[in-house]
């Protein structure tokens, strides 16, 4: 299996907030109200040949956290092939550690069609159609998308096919609310066995355009290997006008020598105490044992 990941891609991003060189990674172009389109970048150029029965994880961060999702749509521009059928794979994200996840896999049977010939096309070829996949919201794929990031597997079989685009397409009631975290450390940053400090930036981002200032709960906390939650900081309040950001730059945590080596998630929280809205975003990083 090939991943792909795009937590920062290259793409133009809508929200960006006040962090010198950190947007709300988002390679999003904002096409109408409440409808997000992210372009996924598969690690080479297009045209992108897919061959058959190989399979692709798109690990993908799509900058925004959304209150609902009526419809979440896998979309690619088909410019040639000849397999038989196309597929995605999704999982359930767990709710709570150790719950076992839900996975389903989509198929969709690939239709081709033929123009009529012409004196200037007397020998026309058969043309495969391009390929959409549409959920709405009760899908496992839009429930992982409500807090902006998800995982798809997606492949191709009897044949070839190549792409010229590929992208998620996001209808819903995008939160008032944006957060986003990001890791400030090198790719393949890992805490050393003796301890060490982690480095991230946050921000937060008013977006509801009725209120001229809002008063807002944060607190965050870490995930341990074995499931247990470990706090960060107690709540804390955070005050916005209007499409204001607040900007936490040179944020650090400190992993004590005694915590075991593992996968970590750190989860920051944001809440409305005014509607009991909340919103989430998380980065990851590991421990290591030697």
């Amino acid at each position: 299996m090939k991943k792909i990941t795009n937590k920062y891609p290259q793409y133009r991003a809508v929200l960006k907030s006040s962090i010198a060189g950190f947007t709300l990674i988002c390679a999003s172009t904002l096409v109408q109200a409440d409808t997000i389109s992210t372009k996924i970048d598969l690690g080479e150029p297009f045209p992108f040949r897919m061959g058959d029965g190989v399979e692709y994880e798109v690990d993908l961060d799509i900058g925004y956290q959304f209150d609902s999702i009526e419809k979440i749509c896998i979309k690619t521009e088909v410019t040639g092939g000849d397999a038989g059928a196309a597929f995605y794979r999704v999982e359930s994200e767990p709710v709570k550690p150790l719950t076992m996840p839900i996975s389903q896999t989509y198929a969709q049977r690939l239709l081709y069609s033929m123009d009529a010939p012409t004196p200037e096309n007397p020998n026309p070829v058969w043309q495969m159609a391009d390929i959409s996949f549409c959920e709405g919201e009760t899908s496992i794929l839009a429930k992982n998308f409500l807090d902006g990031e998800g995982k798809f597997t997606f492949y191709v079989s009897g044949g070839y096919v190549d792409f010229w685009d590929f992208e998620l397409v996001v209808e819903g009631d995008v939160s008032d609310t944006q957060l986003a975290i990001v890791l400030d450390e090198p790719v393949e940053f890992s805490v050393p066995s003796y301890g060490g400090r982690v480095n991230y930036d946050a921000s937060i981002r008013n977006l509801d355009s009725s209120q001229s200032l809002i008063i807002l709960e944060q607190w965050s906390v870490l995930t341990l290997p074995n499931g247990d939650n470990y706090p960060v900081h107690k709540s804390r309040d955070v005050v916005l006008n209007y499409s204001e950001a607040k900007d936490y730059t040179r944020n650090y945590l400190t992993i004590p020598e005694w915590f075991e080596a593992g996968d970590y998630e750190l989860t920051w929280y944001v809440a409305d105490p005014s509607t009991g809205v909340r919103v989430k975003d998380s980065l990851h990083f590991t421990k290591s044992a030697d």
